[in-house]
């Protein structure tokens, strides 16, 4: 039986095929409105078709320079604004399959991109201000993986190579990324585990470093996971980000981290998530406790978010489409597929280390809401909201229980804060469900939790009428 997937997205066969399709409506409108222009013409032609696939520096130039010299030509028609988002469109997807040399050539200077390939210096002016962001937030995510090898290198064997080339990725002089690398591996005894008590006399040194401390901490942190005291650390590295005052700019290196590897999955991403929840906040109670996961009481949280912080957090998540649903998706995918696994895989993540991570991201969209986090908690309804999907379906089903019906609490909650009056329909729908989820194993606990869901789901109907009824 063909299993339901939830979070489609770019890396879908149904995404391709929209892809194609948008390539058809932007190689109409080249053939439309070039016709008399036959070199910029052809040029936009293999642009528009070419796939990215291991773009390398001087194609990807020729790119970017055939889309500025299409849209300053079109500039006054009426057809601009539709080329334009065919472009961005097609960009925003293809960017994720280009090299990452092609990446590294290039910096962005307010409205225009500069390429140096091979000595030789590209100035490409007045870019689209979609493809900027688009190409900014693409080379955010290339400069955090350089950031996080230089630092696992140097971890593996500290020489001057490797201190080096922590120096040129970071941007910081060397003499200060000694100090900081030096001041941080004070912090580990030599089996690797995390000595929390010497951090409180350093936390004053590591603060005035600012962003390259917090940096470096989270890239140690990867590099040395499994032998670190994962709370000690976290509670660590929140009290330092409350020092440096700068939550934004810490989020936007755990998002790019995050977002890296749409498909991998790995050990830090739920921990990134979870410092991500205490980010959006301007007050958090897990700054003086050791916590193991963000509490669902965050949910009731509204006046007291960095509004700053969630507007930029929704910005990043939507501006680059692909990257933030196609992880999720991954997770939600290996969490199937390690419910269906017959032979045990002590290298993969475990399904409750899935579902936790699933948990946090779920609390994250809440907090954001904005058109990408109404998405996927839409879709995770549909799911977690259907006793006769694939996950309710399976042998271990009665294992997990509890934690999908959690699961759904939290998505209920969730789309109470994001949802609108269309989702209404699909909040009944799950509810006229809840027999059969509170009949999956008929034990007392399972039946009150489904309970629980159905009074929240009949709330967030009430709350979306009423809001309805207000603005109308």
């Amino acid at each position: 039986m063909t299993e339901k997937r939830f979070l489609p997205t770019d890396i879908d066969s149904s995404k391709e095929l929209a892809w194609n399709k948008l390539k058809e409506q932007a190689l109409y409108l080249v053939h439309h409105e070039l016709r008399e222009k036959q070199k910029l013409h052809d040029d936009a032609t293999v642009a528009v078709l070419n796939d990215y696939d291991s773009m390398g520096p001087k194609a990807f130039l020729q790119q970017l320079l055939t889309f500025s010299l299409v849209l300053g030509t079109l500039k006054n028609r009426a057809s601009y604004k539709k080329m334009q988002a065919y472009f961005a469109e097609l960009f925003r997807y293809g960017i994720s399959r280009i090299s990452g040399n092609a990446l590294d050539t290039i910096s962005v200077k307010r409205d225009a991109i500069k390429f140096v390939i091979d000595g030789k210096s590209t100035l490409i002016g007045s870019v689209d201000n979609e493809l900027l962001t688009i190409l900014s937030l693409a080379k955010e995510s290339r400069e955090t993986q350089l950031k996080l090898k230089a630092v696992s290198n140097l971890v593996e064997q500290r020489n001057t190579e490797n201190l080096q080339s922590v120096s040129a990725v970071f941007k910081i002089p060397i003499y200060d990324a000694g100090r900081i690398t030096l001041l941080i591996d004070k912090l580990f005894d030599s089996q690797g585990n995390f000595i929390r008590r010497h951090f409180e006399p350093m936390v004053d040194e590591l603060a005035r470093y600012e962003n390259h401390a917090f940096e470096l901490l989270w890239s140690y942190f990867k590099a040395i996971q499994g032998r670190v005291n994962r709370i000690a650390f976290l509670n660590a590295l929140q009290h330092l980000i409350s020092r440096i005052n700068r939550p934004k700019h810490a989020l936007r290196f755990l998002l790019a981290d995050f977002c890296c590897n749409p498909k991998e999955i790995q050990p830090s991403d739920r921990n990134a998530i979870m410092l991500s929840n205490i980010l959006l906040r301007t007050y958090n109670k897990e700054l003086d406790v050791d916590i193991e996961m963000t509490p669902e009481e965050v949910l009731n949280v509204r006046n007291g978010l960095d509004k700053d912080v969630v507007h930029y957090a929704k910005f990043r998540i939507d501006s680059v489409e692909y990257r933030f649903p196609a992880k999720v998706q991954a997770i939600h995918e290996k969490l199937v597929e390690r419910m269906y696994a017959t032979i045990p895989d002590a290298q993969a993540p475990s399904i409750r280390y899935l579902l936790y991570l699933e948990r946090e991201i779920f609390i994250f969209l809440s907090l954001l809401s904005g058109k990408t986090a109404h998405r996927i908690l839409i879709e995770a309804l549909a799911e977690y909201g259907d006793p006769k999907a694939g996950l309710y379906r399976h042998l271990r089903t009665t294992t997990y229980l509890s934690v999908f019906l959690q699961h759904l609490k939290v998505i209920v909650r969730g789309v109470g804060r994001v949802g609108t009056v269309d989702d209404i329909d699909l909040l009944k729908q799950v509810s006229g469900r809840g027999y059969q989820l509170s009949q999956i194993d008929s034990s007392p606990e399972t039946k009150r939790a489904v309970a629980r869901t159905m009074e929240w789901i009949d709330n967030v109907i009430r709350s979306i009428s009423t809001e309805r009824l207000q603005c109308a």
